[in-house]
C-alpha cells in the first residue's frame, strides 16, 4: 500500500455505566454515549451526546447536517462542534460524505454491531500477534490459568 493513503482509524472507550430505567429513547441515547465515554459534565447539555441526537434526528428526517447547521442549532461554537463530531467519528457512530454527518448505519442496533465487528476484528490480530510473539520468544508451551 502507498504511504500517502491513510487507513481509516478509530478509537473507542467503553465504560460501564448504569443503563436508565427510563423508556425514553433519548435517554437510552445518552446512555449509548456516555457508555463510550462521551459525557461532559460540566458542558451541561453542550456534549458529544446532544450532537449525536441532532445527527440520528436528521437522518430520520433525511436532511443532512453540516457543522455550521448543527453550531447554529445546538447554540454551540462550530469549533466546539466539530471537536464533538470528529470523536463521534473515531468511535465509529457517525460518518462524513462531504460536508455532512451520517449515522453509522440505519440503525442503532446496527451500528453497535458493525463497531462490535470492528473490535473483533482487531482483537483476533492481535491474538495472532501474540501467538506469533510467544512462539518467537518461547513461551508457547505455556498455560492460561
Amino acid at each position: 500500500m502507498p504511504e500517502n493513503i491513510r487507513r481509516a482509524s478509530f478509537k473507542i472507550v467503553i465504560k460501564r455505566v448504569e443503563k436508565p430505567f427510563s423508556h425514553d429513547p433519548f435517554a437510552e441515547l445518552d446512555w449509548i454515549c456516555q457508555s463510550f465515554g462521551f459525557f461532559e459534565p460540566i458542558a451541561r447539555g453542550k456534549t458529544a451526546s446532544s450532537v449525536f441526537k441532532e445527527v440520528v434526528k436528521g437522518s430520520e428526517a433525511q436532511k443532512p447536517l453540516t457543522s455550521t447547521f448543527l453550531a447554529k442549532r445546538l447554540e454551540m461554537s462550530r469549533g466546539s462542534i466539530i471537536n464533538h463530531l470528529n470523536n463521534l467519528q473515531r468511535s465509529g457512530l457517525i460518518v462524513r460524505q462531504g460536508r455532512s454527518y451520517f449515522p453509522r448505519s440505519s440503525s442503532m442496533l446496527r451500528t453497535i454491531e458493525e463497531i462490535e465487528e470492528d473490535i473483533e476484528r482487531i482483537f483476533q490480530k492481535m491474538k495472532k500477534t501474540a501467538q506469533e510473539l510467544d512462539r518467537e520468544l518461547g513461551f508457547e508451551g505455556e498455560q492460561k490459568e
